[in-house]
C-alpha cells in the first residue's frame, strides 16, 4: 500500500469542492499536455473550462463514483483522483468497445511539484486499492503510461480518435486484471 507523503492528506471531495478541483483540474491538463502536444492543444483544453467543471461537477455528485483529493497542511490540492464503474456514458455514445471489467480509474492527475513523491501511487491505491481496473491515457504521454505499468497496468492494443477539446489527439486503454 502507498501512503500519501508527509504533510499530505486525502480526503474524499464533493460538489462542493468542484471549484478547486475544476481549477487543478485544468492545471494539471496545462502541465501535462501544454509539453506533450503543444500551445494550441493546451489553449483548446483552457478554452473549455466550463466543459471541465460541467464534468468535473458530475462526477463529483455521483454517489457511485469515488473522488479524493489530496491537500497539504494549508489545504492547497496537489491532486486528484476519480474512480468508478465502468463504462462511462461517453463510452458508449463513441461506439467503443465495452470494457473488460466494471471499475474504471475516470482520472489522476498530480501537480508537476509533486511527481515523483508517492502521491499518484497512493491516490491509485486509495480509489481503487489492487481492483481489476482500466483507465484511458492520452497517446504519446510516456510518463503516465510508465507510471500506469508499475502499477501492474498494460497498454491495450487499441488506439482511438479523441473528441471534444482532445480532437486531433488519439487514445488508448490500459487494464489491469489479477491483482485483486
Amino acid at each position: 500500500m502507498s501512503a500519501a507523503p508527509a504533510a499530505v492528506r486525502l480526503r474524499t471531495a464533493g460538489p462542493s469542492d468542484a471549484g478547486a478541483w475544476s481549477a487543478l483540474h485544468l492545471r494539471c491538463l496545462d502541465e501535462t499536455y501544454r509539453p506533450l502536444f503543444g500551445d494550441a492543444f493546451a489553449d483548446r483544453q483552457q478554452a473549455a473550462a466550463e466543459r471541465t467543471a460541467g464534468y468535473d461537477l458530475a462526477l463529483l455528485a455521483d454517489p457511485h463514483v469515488r473522488t479524493l483529493l489530496a491537500v497539504d497542511d494549508d489545504g492547497a490540492a496537489l491532486g486528484l483522483v476519480s474512480a468508478g464503474p465502468a463504462p462511462a456514458a461517453w463510452e458508449g455514445r463513441a461506439g467503443v468497445p465495452a470494457p473488460l471489467v466494471p471499475l474504471q480509474l475516470f482520472q489522476l492527475y498530480v501537480l508537476r511539484a509533486a511527481h515523483g513523491t508517492g502521491l499518484g501511487a497512493a491516490l491509485q491505491e486509495a480509489a481503487i486499492g489492487s481492483a481489476d481496473a482500466y483507465l484511458w491515457i492520452m497517446d504519446g504521454n510516456a510518463r503516465a503510461e510508465r507510471f500506469y505499468a508499475r502499477h501492474g497496468f498494460r497498454a491495450l492494443a487499441e488506439s482511438f480518435p479523441a473528441g471534444g477539446p482532445w480532437t486531433g489527439q488519439r487514445m488508448h486503454r490500459m487494464l489491469r486484471t489479477g491483482t485483486a
